[in-house]
């Protein structure tokens, strides 16, 4: 009995607050729409190993793109009134798998704890630290002279943390410390280092260290940090302590210092902070044998501010490198050419006062250069020539650019001390003036989506459907872009659209195959020709014609260095959650919600079901909103407008005149019925049944009589957005848009079908319609008298411009299908059309 009177007393809902609240919905899909696919072509971005980024960055853009998805997911619910319940539960195993996959920490391979140098190799990485790593590959395969000595591997350190229960004690007292009170982080940090340096070293692992420390020449070493990933995955780099000329007999103590030193509070707020664990990092030692040094320093195989240059940039101190790095001492400066016989171009000859040196009983001291030394160079012509040398062999044997240390011993031999990747300011390439050819460019203008230059002919891509045709080698021109490209990404050369953003579907599909390509490339498929060979620079957003060599000549090389480090596999993998496409056609059968793989997935469907939730509005059921309100037009429209929200210049009203419209996309729909050629048959009727006119007259009697067969037109508005429903004669058209600045909202649906003449005649229009829409730019169908068409991502100009059009196309094609007797007439309209006789004189008897 309750649920029954509940029935009859319950308010009826009002339907402006309805829809203005899937409207809501609407829009905040979209917003979190544009801000998935944001994240996703920036982290696309940095697998081109152009950016240094770190496992924090994983973390957050992990967690914010698995916030956007799961937000489009809950709107697109919203919308439909929970239609697609497995969305949400798709969006939690996705995010737990990538949470997963960051939480992972390397594995510490089982090695013995010390490792001579004369052992290691750099596939000993992830046992000895990539600084250890590299010296022992350095000293194996280069024959320069290094330091003796050996490395205490990440599995002494996991020992001395287990057998000395530091391990949850330390991570306990980490998450603990605060992260905005540095005070109390210092505290912390002194708190844990005093810990490591107050532990005992295991029996085992002492006395390993001790029979190590007595196989080495002399009584002081240099004891310094090569923790696995340093270097390479972290940004930390040169925290850690390296202690100069130190007791050999006291290594366990030094031993501790080192690993104390990962603990820093700088340290410790970078791993809060970005979500680090305090498993990862483990720190590996290097002992080596001392070398006091005559002269050292620091050499760039590449001068990193002008990689383009071709130099070798080679800085020089006396005494111990320390002063270099420091920069307690300005150092003498050489810049060497990397050609043959490497002639110095440039030479700086600073006045080194003062010097770090060894002393004979250990630990180091500044001391006074003696005053003829001061003002001399530190090296010799020859040890300059001997250098860069050795810069270049190290380079192309590590495949990249270096940094290394360097120092000249007593003997006057040049001893490397490290070598690690030298991160430039651009990716190593061939000069990037712009390039001048005798032929002048046939494009000027676009916007670079993925960097890269590539020569093939001309494909013009107009239909997904022929995705299949497009040949091997192909530059791909399309109006716009299209993710079915992905099908033939393996073998297409380049992209150009003539719409577009670096953060749509296929650009993001592109970045993954490194494919160049240019979007906003307006009037690209009318300059460019099928079978036309050009060269695509999508840096410089040019394309010229023909095959030129010189740009492609200039690719950036690699840095093989960072696409090895753990950080930039991590991300590959995570990517693989994230950013590739399966749903790529909306019409297949397998467009569904629980097909979705990757969050890209989720986001393409999101995006479409949303448009069709939109494209479909409940007419009736808004018609019964008190808030409806009739436009007064001398256009034949019986049409009523329900205002979500800044569509109208006044509210309230039971009617308004079309100056009072403000929403964006109607007033340009209204801009194209009141086009000068276009002839409404008659006016408005005093019943208001006029607009049946502009359907049920022909275009072959344009006197014959009203009939009364109309229905009214109904408008659904906000400032940006419009759903236009016209149920005329016959006919039910529909018109939904929106238009704003930002292109990766805009988008233009339009649907046809009906008529009062035979279905030959009403397919015939059909295919009349999709014809034009495909000129216009729309993706679009046919299936019997039914026209669905698409047009998405133009910019706020290009979709009000379109806008206009398609108003001038509702008015043009009014009951033409009475009119199309044949394919010839309906090719004549066509033809009118593109000529823009949009008042079909063609068709009248005087034309």
């Amino acid at each position: 009995m309750f649920r029954f009177l509940r029935r009859f007393l319950k308010v009826e809902e009002d339907e402006q607050a309805r829809l203005q609240d899937r409207f809501q919905h609407f829009r905040h899909l979209l917003e979190a729409n544009n801000q998935a696919l944001e994240i996703m072509a920036d982290m696309e971005e940095k697998l081109s190993g152009d950016f240094l980024f770190d496992t924090g960055y994983l973390y957050n853009q992990s967690r914010n793109l698995g916030e956007q998805v799961s937000r489009m997911a809950a709107e697109l619910n919203g919308l439909t009134g929970n239609q697609y319940p497995e969305l949400p539960r798709i969006c939690q195993k996705l995010l737990e798998e990538m949470q997963q996959e960051l939480a992972k920490v390397p594995g510490i391979p089982e090695t013995p704890y010390v490792l001579p140098l004369a052992a290691l190799h750099r596939d000993l990485a992830p046992a000895v630290g990539s600084k250890m790593a590299n010296l022992g590959e350095i000293r194996r395969h280069l024959g320069f002279t290094v330091p003796e000595g050996f490395a205490t591997t990440a599995a002494a350190y996991k020992h001395f943390m287990e057998a000395s229960d530091l391990s949850q004690v330390l991570k306990d007292r980490l998450a603990q410390a605060p992260l905005k009170d540095l005070e109390s982080l210092e505290a912390a940090s002194r708190e844990v280092q005093a810990l490591v340096r107050q532990a005992p070293l295991p029996p085992d692992l002492e006395d390993a260290l001790q029979k190590a420390a007595g196989m080495l020449p002399g009584s002081w070493v240099a004891v310094r940090s090569s923790a696995v990933g340093e270097d390479t995955d972290f940004s930390f780099a040169g925290q850690f302590a390296t202690l100069l000329n130190v007791d050999v007999a006291r290594l366990p103590e030094h031993y501790k210092e080192i690993v104390a030193s990962k603990f820093t509070a700088r340290a410790i707020f970078y791993w809060k902070y970005q979500g680090f664990s305090i498993e990862e990092l483990p720190m590996a030692v290097g002992c080596l044998a001392m070398i006091p040094s005559r002269a050292s320093g620091v050499m760039f195989s590449t001068d990193p501010h002008d990689p383009e240059a071709g130099n070798i940039m080679i800085t020089a101190v006396w005494g111990l490198g320390k002063y270099v790095v420091d920069g307690r001492v300005s150092p003498d400066i050489f810049v060497v050419s990397r050609d043959n016989g490497h002639p110095v171009k440039e030479r700086r000859v600073a006045a080194k006062s003062k010097a770090l040196a060894c002393r004979p009983e250990g630990e180091t001291v500044e001391i006074d250069v003696p005053p003829d030394r001061v003002q001399t160079p530190a090296l010799t012509d020859a040890q300059v020539q001997a250098l860069a040398e050795a810069a270049l062999a190290l380079e192309k044997h590590f495949k990249g650019p270096q940094d290394v240390e360097w120092a000249v011993d007593e003997a006057g031999r040049i001893v490397i001390l490290q070598s690690r990747p030298l991160r430039v300011s651009a990716p190593l390439a061939a000069p990037r003036e712009r390039y001048e050819p005798s032929a002048p460019p046939l494009l000027t203008y676009g916007i670079r989506a993925v960097g890269g230059a590539a020569a093939g002919r001309v494909h013009l891509f107009s239909h997904d459907q022929e995705v299949a045709n497009i040949p091997p080698g192909a530059v791909v021109v399309a109006r716009q872009p299209s993710a079915r490209l992905v099908l033939v990404m393996d073998r297409i050369s380049a992209i150009i659209t003539e719409v577009g953003s670096p953060t749509d579907h296929m650009t993001i599909l592109a970045r993954e195959f490194r494919i160049p390509t240019l979007v906003e490339v307006g009037g690209a498929t009318k300059v460019l020709h099928p079978g036309q060979l050009v060269t695509v620079d999508a840096d410089e957003a040019r394309v010229y014609p023909g095959l030129v060599a010189e740009l492609l000549r200039r690719q950036p090389k690699t840095d093989e260095e960072l696409h090895r480090a753990p950080v930039f596999q991590k991300l590959k993998r995570i990517l693989k959650l994230a950013a590739p496409l399966n749903l790529l056609d909306p019409e297949s059968p397998d467009f569904m919600a629980g097909n979705c793989r990757t969050f890209h997935d989720i986001t393409r469907f999101c995006h479409e079901k949303a448009m069709d939730a939109m494209f479909f509005p409940d007419i009736d059921r808004a018609l019964k909103s008190d808030a409806v309100t009739r436009l007064k037009t001398d256009l034949p429209l019986n049409l009523f407008i329900l205002d979500l929200g800044g569509g109208l210049r006044v509210s309230g009203k039971p009617q308004v005149e079309e100056e009072d419209v403000i929403c964006r996309p109607f007033r340009a729909l209204l801009r194209g019925f009141h086009h000068p050629q276009v002839r409404w048959a008659g006016m408005v009727a005093p019943d208001l049944k006029g607009f049946i006119s502009v359907w049920a007259n022909t275009m072959y009697d344009l006197g014959k009589a009203e009939r009364g067969l109309g229905g009214k037109s109904f408008a659904i508005i906000t400032h940006n957005y419009l759903n236009f429903n016209s149920r005329l004669g016959y006919h039910f058209g529909l018109v939904d848009a929106y238009i704003s600045e930002e292109r990766n909202d805009n988008y233009i649906s339009f649907q046809f079908k009906g008529g009062a003449a035979n279905i030959t005649r009403r397919e015939r229009r059909a295919k009349m319609l999709l014809e034009i829409l495909d000129d216009l730019g729309f993706k679009a169908q046919a299936k019997g008298d039914l026209v669905q068409g698409r047009l998405v991502k133009y910019s706020l100009m290009e979709t009000e411009e379109t806008m206009e059009l398609v108003g001038l196309l509702i008015a043009f094609v009014r009951q033409l299908d009475l009119a199309l007797a044949s394919d010839a007439v309906a090719e004549r309209c066509i033809r009118a059309f593109k000529k823009e006789d949009y008042g079909l004189a063609c068709l009248r008897p005087e034309g």
